[in-house]
């Protein structure tokens, strides 16, 4: 079942009937132009429950105007851009591998870029911000309803073939494309279908074989061994990154400790260098 509104792209459609067709979600709502995909994927749950034999239920616009993401940051998109939502049910993933889920979306991410553009390689900056010849090309925001708490929204940015329209927020880091970063201009419609093919088997494998996501973020994150800084109780603190914990929370060496920070804003500091 697709839903669909306004003029939305053929091809789309048809990429959302071939996704369909083959499992990867179950039903979709295709919009010409949304605020936001995950808030439309947010309001249909306080609006009507959605069954599981509807989910995974996909969500596309090809222009998103307020998009949001980590920390309140936008994500504003145009044509040349992907913005999807996917919302799943939550109840699937058990204690304590739902922790892992947010770090199992960048994960997927990365795998389809890697598919589409070998023989690139993506690194991923905790918790779930995919980068790509030094800039980011990616982000994921993931959300849950107040409604329906066993409902799960994951929000999707991709830059295919130009820079997202938002400032940079980290300097040792400015956005990127794929475009950009590896020169083949491809489809935003061939990178969707990658991307949920890679979603849901990433989100299935979380289910079986946690260590194996865990493994493989641990392989991707450009953090690890870097002195970064970050906010604790207000407070704005540095460390050295000592990797991924088992719980999937980053573990930061600092002058008064080793502590595991679960959730907030990561940046990496430049290192200043004796002229």
């Amino acid at each position: 079942m697709i839903e669909t509104v306004g003029n939305v792209d053929p091809v789309g459609r048809s990429v959302m009937e071939r996704l369909i067709d083959e499992r990867f979600c179950r039903s979709a709502c295709y919009r010409e132009e949304s605020k936001s995909t995950n808030s439309d994927a947010l309001a249909d749950l306080r609006d009507q429950p959605l069954a599981e034999e509807w989910l995974p239920r996909l969500y596309l616009a090809d222009r998103q105007t307020s998009g949001r993401g980590r920390q309140g940051n936008s994500w504003l998109t145009g044509e040349d851009a992907l913005t999807f939502s996917l919302v799943i049910d939550f109840d699937s993933v058990s204690e304590p591998h739902s922790r892992l889920l947010s770090l199992a979306a960048g994960v997927a991410i990365a795998r389809g870029i890697e598919f589409l553009f070998a023989p690139a390689k993506s690194r991923l900056k905790w918790p779930n911000d995919v980068y790509l010849a030094g800039g980011k090309v990616a982000g994921i925001l993931i959300e849950t309803s107040q409604a329906f708490s066993n409902r799960l929204v994951m929000g999707v940015g991709v830059n295919v073939n130009e820079s997202p329209a938002f400032p940079v927020l980290d300097e040792t880091a400015p956005p990127q494309s794929l475009y950009g970063a590896t020169g083949r201009r491809m489809s935003r419609f061939e990178v969707l279908e990658a991307m949920i093919q890679n979603l849901t088997e990433a989100t299935e494998q979380l289910r079986q074989s946690p260590m194996i996501i865990l493994t493989e973020f641990r392989n991707r994150c450009m953090l690890t061994g870097k002195q970064i800084s970050f906010r604790e109780s207000g407070d704005d603190c540095q460390g050295n990154c000592r990797g991924i914990a088992d719980d999937g929370s980053l573990m930061i060496q600092t002058a008064s400790g080793l502590r595991n920070c679960d959730s907030g804003a990561i940046r990496m500091v430049r290192v200043k260098r004796p002229f």
